[in-house]
């Protein structure tokens, strides 16, 4: 093989082996794993300052949203198990009691979670009818 043809093939595996690695440190440094509020609350001491993910329902407990500072309180999980929340920013349209949500955010030592995102599922009335038939 001549010298030309041996750095050809030295830039090609450079390249290759660049664009895999930013492709893999991309891939699990973005990656965040759904818990569930029971998951929570088995894990909480050790998850106490990390960023989580966790999905639940919004309980029946009262909501306090302060308009002004953009504030919202509420209390995700079942009757057996319960995570309080703190959220600043816009509440989503379709928040309210019963409703399927996302957060993200840091568990702190009280037990709260304050979370910098907050997400809403579709509802079920979205979703298509099972008793239809064609």
């Amino acid at each position: 093989m001549s010298k030309q043809h041996i750095k050809l093939s030295i830039g090609v595996v450079i390249i290759v082996a660049s664009v895999a690695y930013l492709m893999f440190s991309g891939a699990t440094g973005s990656t965040m794993y759904f818990l569930t509020v029971p998951e929570v609350h088995q894990k909480l001491s050790t998850l106490q300052g990390e960023q989580i993910r966790v999905a639940g329902k919004v309980t029946a407990e009262p909501i306090a949203w302060d308009v002004s500072k953009l504030a919202l309180g509420f209390v995700i999980g079942d009757e057996q198990v319960r995570l309080p929340v703190q959220y600043k920013g816009v509440k989503p349209d379709m928040f309210q009691p019963g409703v399927d949500v996302i957060v993200e955010g840091r568990i702190g030592r009280d037990g709260v979670l304050t979370a910098s995102v907050l997400m809403t599922s579709c509802p079920s009335k979205y979703e298509a009818d099972k008793n239809l038939t064609l």
